[in-house]
């Protein structure tokens, strides 16, 4: 996974932060790459990862409908 992003790095940090609370993939290899276009700092984060399955099943109960 490529992530491109354009602020500040805390903005950044807390996307990739909030991506893996909420994926939690098991990360193999990490790269980052400033560039700066004009007056604007892109920063470039490559992610090699596996994403990891959840073991967990989920049940929904439905409650009949009544009219």
């Amino acid at each position: 996974m490529v992530k491109l992003f354009q602020g500040d790095v805390l903005t950044v940090q807390r996307d990739v932060d909030s991506w893996i609370e909420v994926y939690k993939p098991r990360i193999v290899d990490f790269k980052q790459s400033l560039i700066v276009l004009e007056h604007n700092l892109i920063v470039l984060l490559s992610f090699l990862y596996d994403a990891e399955s959840e073991t967990d099943r989920v049940e929904y109960k439905v409650n009949p409908f009544k009219t």
